[in-house]
């Protein structure tokens, strides 16, 4: 991971999986594929439209060298500038970040923002729990194989060892640009623009680590957003008992306040 390093210029747009009918709700993946990441949001296209981006670097869209989430919010702004109306934004882990920073740049676009353990880490930095956090999550990406890192890492993001290796190609490329990405500690969305704007916020953490819950909080007072704790999945909080209910419940009551 080189800090600071400028990002690679956008070309090809990315793949992104349409379904169902309703009003437009974009699902942003964090570090593994978005086909696992939600996996079992695929019933939401009941009642609404489902617009699930693949982030560059993840097949099928455009290869890339490294994660960067200045590269996501380029591509996450041009698509929702596509949907009429705007769209409902549900953002997981790193895919949060560009999609914050999307949100900064278009604030009348978003209908609605749903934040699931996003490491925005600069608006807790004054923690210490938070800020060790952060600093594992740099360790990792240095690419060091350090077994202890890598322990600590993996326990944190929720990515089960047996599914590592049992990995397809789509997972061993998710876990080389683990290996490689911009620090989320380089995050800072507007989100002076997003409160002025007034957007719906949700934020949701899985209880299963204190200096998240911390993070969490400070992100939710940050952004005036409603404030959730679903245990049940560890990092992975949309696979929890209960998540599509209060995601529906809230994207149903932020769609009848844009009406």
């Amino acid at each position: 991971m080189t800090p600071g390093r400028p990002a690679e210029p956008v070309t090809a747009p990315l793949f992104v999986r349409r379904s169902g009918t309703g009003p437009p709700v974009v699902l942003v993946h964090g570090g593994l594929p978005a086909r696992q990441s939600w996996a079992r949001q695929r019933e939401l296209s009941a009642a609404w439209s489902l617009l699930i981006p693949s982030r560059r670097g993840f097949s099928p869209s455009p290869a890339a060298r490294r994660q960067d989430f200045l590269v996501d919010a380029d591509d996450l702004a041009r698509l929702i500038e596509t949907v009429p109306g705007g769209a409902h934004l549900v953002g997981f882990s790193y895919g949060g970040l560009g999609m914050c920073v999307a949100a900064g740049r278009r604030p009348v676009q978003v209908r609605s923002l749903t934040l699931i353990e996003v490491p925005l880490w600069t608006v807790a930095r004054a923690d210490a729990s938070v800020r060790g956090l952060a600093a594992l999550a740099d360790r990792f990406a240095t690419g060091a194989h350090d077994a202890r890192t890598d322990r600590e890492f993996f326990a944190m993001a929720g990515i089960d060892r047996k599914l590592l290796e049992a990995a397809d190609d789509d997972m061993r490329q998710a876990m080389r640009l683990a290996r490689d990405f911009r620090s989320p500690s380089e995050a800072n969305p507007r989100f002076d623009r997003i409160v002025e704007a007034r957007i719906p916020a949700l934020v949701v953490s899985g209880d299963h680590n204190p200096a998240i819950e911390v993070l969490c909080d400070a992100i939710a007072t940050r952004i005036g957003g409603r404030r959730v704790r679903l245990p049940g999945a560890g990092h992975a909080v949309q696979r929890a008992p209960g998540f599509n209910a209060v995601l529906e419940t809230f994207l149903t009551a932020a769609e009848h306040r844009s009406r």
